[in-house]
């Protein structure tokens, strides 16, 4: 729990000296396990960056960066933003450091017809390669919530 903690807490300092910017918060759970995260748009250009703390529910957590890039696809009325990215990350096991790189590709349904104009509810999937200490492939598939300010 405690670990929990400190991680939540360098989440929000990272986020501190961006607030200045469009920005977004938020939670999502999934494979591997539970993150927390919190990003700011068109931090280089049109490319969004997002800062993730995640737990693999106690047996390893990680600390990450993303780089999200949003994609003009025509959703018609429909209020969705999709995007592809990708990022590393380090996993910290019992008694191992590990390196990450993961891609991903992902959809938000805005809340705004539902009268919060702020949130969102996302899903993302794609791939995971652990590459120190050893390598290792796996997925991640994540569903969760945004809160844009």
């Amino acid at each position: 729990m405690r670990k929990l903690i400190l991680s939540l807490l360098a989440v929000a300092v990272l986020g501190a000296g961006s607030a200045f910017a469009q920005s977004w918060a938020g939670v999502s759970s999934g494979w591997p396990g539970f993150a927390v995260h919190f990003g700011v748009e068109d931090v280089i250009g049109d490319l969004d960056v997002r800062t993730n703390v995640t737990s693999t529910y106690g047996f390893a957590f990680g600390i990450g960066a993303d780089v999200l890039y949003d994609l003009a696809v025509d959703t018609g009325t429909l209020p969705l933003d999709t995007y592809v990215g990708g990022g590393l990350n380090l996993v910290f096991v019992p008694g191992a450091v590990g390196v990450g790189l993961g891609a991903f590709g992902g959809v938000e349904y805005r809340l705004g017809e539902l009268g919060l104009p702020e949130g969102g509810v996302f899903l993302e999937i794609g791939p995971d390669l652990l590459v120190v200490p050893a390598f290792g492939f796996g997925i991640n598939a994540r569903l969760g919530f945004n809160y844009h300010f």
